[in-house]
């Protein structure tokens, strides 16, 4: 069967030392990665629960959902998917992946302790084998968020499904 990197959000409205930190982990697996990648893209609207709730409607603009400029020559003929809430998994997304014959998900990108682990779960509870490469996360909550999600998609996934970019295959 088939495997897929997909990259998490990694977009101008995302744009923090610990995103930009992990640019050059994502590029280097982007690059090397046999098989699909897909750059899921957070894309919100007037009236929803973001903006109503949380008063955050920051991903309503266009040069906020737009794509990390340095991952921009990474991405060129890539796919991208857009999603309007934590999870990453639409519909779409989830229909691509089993048209493609996909059964293994490796996981990068922003935030480890969102939407990482929302993914994640996500994939897991569909029957994809999930993958998490820690050193090419990053939570925007701080270090020690991401230190703590790693941990615990330990737990989740198993301990050897959360893996390096040197173990990426």
């Amino acid at each position: 069967m088939g495997k897929a990197l997909l990259v998490i959000d990694m977009q101008e409205g995302f744009r923090h030392k610990a995103s930009e930190a992990i640019i050059d982990k994502i590029a280097e697996l982007v690059k090397g990665f046999d098989g699909k990648v897909v750059f899921t893209l957070f894309v919100d609207e007037p009236g929803s629960m973001f903006d109503t709730e949380l008063h955050w409607p920051k991903f309503q603009s266009k040069d906020m959902q737009k794509l990390l400029k340095e991952l921009e020559p990474v991405a060129k003929g890539k796919l991208e998917a857009e999603h309007k809430g934590y999870t990453v998994l639409t519909d779409g997304l989830s229909r691509m992946l089993k048209e493609n014959g996909i059964d293994t998900v490796y996981l990068s990108g922003v935030y480890t302790d969102v939407c990482v682990v929302k993914a994640t779960m996500d994939l897991f509870d569909k029957g994809f084998k999930t993958k998490v490469v820690a050193d090419a996360c990053a939570s925007l909550h701080g270090d020690n968020n991401h230190k703590y999600a790693i941990d615990s998609l330990k737990h989740i996934i198993g301990r050897g499904n959360v893996i390096e970019t040197s173990e990426v295959n």
